[in-house]
């Protein structure tokens, strides 16, 4: 059940830092932050990765529910089970970035992501970071 509530919790974190977000950052401008040594901006993200197939949001829609359904899945089958609970907590977090993700393609026809630039013309999503980490694991799991 504690891997419901995380899912949960990850939606919420996800919208809410979403919102806060769009309310303070605008597309194209970076914002400085710790001395100038990180930047934050923002990105309207119409297609899959890196805005693929940008064209065709209802595509984009509908193949990503599969997953996310199958996510579910195999997180009601870990649960029920012994499974490592690393593992869960990470399908935890991917199911709950995906669905985040979703409902962004749902209600705004995009997904929105901020980023964080700490190398010079480098960015990184704050949340990809943290949902590829946990990918990583639970693939070598």
């Amino acid at each position: 059940m504690i891997f419901l509530v995380i899912i949960i919790g990850i939606i919420i974190l996800d919208q809410y830092t979403k919102k806060i977000a769009l309310q303070n950052l605008y597309e194209g401008k970076y914002y400085p932050i710790f001395d100038n040594k990180i930047h934050l901006t923002i990105h309207k993200n119409k297609g899959a990765a890196l805005n693929l197939f940008e064209r065709f949001p209802r595509t984009i829609k509908i193949i990503t529910i599969p997953p996310i359904i199958g996510l579910v899945l195999y997180i009601l089958k870990l649960i029920k089970g012994k499974g490592f609970v690393l593992t869960k907590l990470a399908v935890g977090f991917i199911i709950g970035g995906g669905i985040g993700n979703l409902i962004d393609r749902i209600k705004k026809g995009h997904v929105v992501d901020f980023f964080i630039s700490i190398l010079k013309d480098a960015l990184f999503s704050i949340l990809r970071i943290y949902s590829s980490s946990w990918e990583r694991y639970f693939y070598k799991s």
